[in-house]
């Protein structure tokens, strides 16, 4: 099960449809523990294409699982538990309200 938080992998799709690419999502709702789908928020490790206020710096980038520095932007899917390709971890208490801000 899943939580509010998590870091996951997912194939998130282009805003084209016309593919999709296997990257960090932030799980951003308990809609789950009610409906099947997790709602999920895009995370991208440019940070040269942040815009702020629009998207979110994560402060603890290495303590959430991510690889190198990364951001929230406000692109939503909504998916399937089942596929998730893994667990990275899970943002920080900041983190998450500073990225709920931001959404």
């Amino acid at each position: 099960m899943y939580r509010r938080s998590d870091v996951v992998l997912i194939p998130f799709p282009f805003t084209d449809l016309t593919a999709v690419k296997t990257r960090p999502t932030i799980v951003i709702s308990i809609y789950h523990e009610t409906r099947s789908e997790l709602l999920l928020a895009y995370v991208s490790s440019q940070v040269s294409k942040a815009h702020p206020p629009l998207d979110c710096l994560l402060t603890n980038w290495a303590e959430a699982g991510l690889p190198k520095p990364s951001f929230v932007r406000p692109k939503i899917a909504a998916i399937e538990p089942t596929l998730v390709v893994h667990h990275v971890g899970h943002l920080s208490a900041p983190d998450l309200l500073a990225a709920e801000n931001c959404l």
